[in-house]
């Protein structure tokens, strides 16, 4: 019978999590990334379109950001833990997140779907919640949580009734395919300032999966709960999601709207419910003794691997005039093609290096060239 996890398994087990849910992220960005499910507009699936869509709303969709974002509370209670065994002070918290800031900045310019800022921007707030108690932790996540979800499903039904949803911004920027220059200009002339704002109304979200992950991390719970528990917890989330899958189908195959503010709350709450899942059955099975190498490659290069999606698919495509041509389906086979690669890359890289190349500029601007042997 496994037993708790021991201190250098511990990174592994976040490590393998971490490059299981940089996968499923790049599979929710491939689509904005390539322009075959167009940000602006409504795209009507057929076909074997319709069927990946369903299946991304189903296992992909909203999942992968949670993973994503839970992980970064525990990151931070690991960073700030060691921090304070070294006597460093809560500067070189903010210094780390400031770097994150202009990596999420310089990506943003070239994509609108960039998390890094959000990350950073409501990262900051963290340290004022380490000290708290775990119950006061709790009850700040689920309470920001819950008026996320409030927040998201009353600006949809509004949008649903006010727009019909039929478009959220207008037709398809015919400057996305005149090459790199137009679409940079676009970019900045109307979507930044644009995405900063959607950053401040996702951050209740966002902030709220910090704060579960701080608990998680604090309490070493992936680390100390047994088998037993985590198994009943993955079967009680799976079941709990099944009504939403339903609604998901239906949405797709049953003859629902193009767009339902219904069907967008399923996809979110069964996201918690499913991301949940996933993080225990990898624990379990960590825990068991699997290795999953390319996993844990992937996940050590989380930040290079994520950054390398937008500079091999959305400058290529947009340079060569590619934006909106291919279909969604031809894109989740390009993704799994440049996942496959980035795992086989990123092994052969930690092979002689410890970090990957954005992990290292992350590293010496947060400390400085001197500690770069610790």
């Amino acid at each position: 019978m496994a037993g708790p996890i021991q201190l250098n398994e511990r990174i592994v087990l976040y490590d393998i999590i971490r490059g299981f849910a940089l996968c499923g992220i790049f599979l929710v960005n491939i689509p904005s990334m390539l322009g075959s499910d167009w940000i602006f507009g409504n795209p009507i699936y057929e076909g074997s379109d319709l069927f990946v869509r369903t299946l991304f709303d189903l296992f992909v969709q909203t999942k992968f950001y949670t993973i994503f974002s839970l992980l970064f509370g525990i990151g931070f209670s690991i960073f700030l833990e060691r921090s304070y065994a070294r006597g460093d002070s809560v500067g070189r918290y903010i210094r780390r997140i400031a770097i994150l800031f202009l990596f999420g900045l310089a990506h943003l310019a070239i994509w609108s779907g960039d998390i890094l800022h959000t990350y950073a921007m409501w990262g900051l707030l963290l340290p004022l919640f380490y000290g708290l108690s775990n119950r006061a932790i709790l009850t700040w996540a689920w309470g920001l949580l819950i008026t996320s979800y409030v927040l998201f499903y009353g600006s949809s039904i509004y949008l649903e009734w006010a727009l019909g949803y039929t478009s959220i911004a207008g037709p398809f920027p015919t400057a996305f395919n005149f090459g790199f220059g137009p679409w940079f200009d676009y970019r900045l002339d109307n979507e930044i300032f644009d995405m900063f704002q959607n950053s401040l109304f996702a951050g209740f979200e966002i902030f709220s999966l910090f704060l579960f992950g701080l608990y998680i991390g604090r309490e070493r719970k992936l680390l100390t709960w047994s088998i037993r528990g985590l198994t009943r917890t993955a079967i009680i989330c799976t079941v709990a999601a099944l009504p939403f899958f339903a609604v998901i189908i239906w949405h797709h195959y049953g003859g629902g709207a193009e767009y339902s503010a219904t069907n967008s709350a399923a996809v979110l709450v069964s996201g918690k419910l499913l991301a949940t899942t996933y993080v225990c059955l990898f624990t379990i099975a960590v825990r068991n003794g699997r290795a999953f190498r390319p996993l844990q490659a992937l996940g050590r290069m989380a930040l290079t691997n994520y950054l390398t999606h937008t500079l091999v698919v959305v400058i290529p495509v947009i340079a060569l005039g590619y934006y909106g041509r291919l279909s969604l389906t031809e894109g989740l086979f390009l993704s799994i093609a440049i996942l496959i690669a980035q795992a086989f890359f990123s092994m052969w890289w930690l092979k002689s290096h410890r970090y990957g190349p954005f992990e290292k500029l992350w590293r010496i601007g947060t400390y400085g060239r001197q500690k770069q042997a610790s």
